[in-house]
């Protein structure tokens, strides 16, 4: 998550550099765990989970046919 400097709290970070995609399945080769958190008919919001289950970090896309294709029905990197 970003920090919003001017209101001082975390903040989701959208359309990250590489795609959604490249993000979630990095976290999870390098033994981090991905799920679902929200998902409406054009977005997407994950959160990124480290080994001992804490939630480190969130990204959020658009609903895109590559993000559709990865996911397969899928809500974690468990599935």
């Amino acid at each position: 998550m970003k920090i919003d400097p001017k209101k001082g709290y975390e903040r989701p970070e959208v359309d990250p550099p590489g795609g959604i995609v490249e993000v979630l399945s990095r976290w999870e080769d390098s033994g981090g765990q991905w799920r679902i958190l929200k998902m409406s008919e054009q977005w997407v919001t994950a959160g990124l989970f480290s080994c001992a289950g804490d939630e480190m970090s969130r990204v959020t896309s658009e609903r895109t046919t590559t993000l559709a294709h990865y996911l397969a029905g899928r809500t974690s990197s468990h599935d």
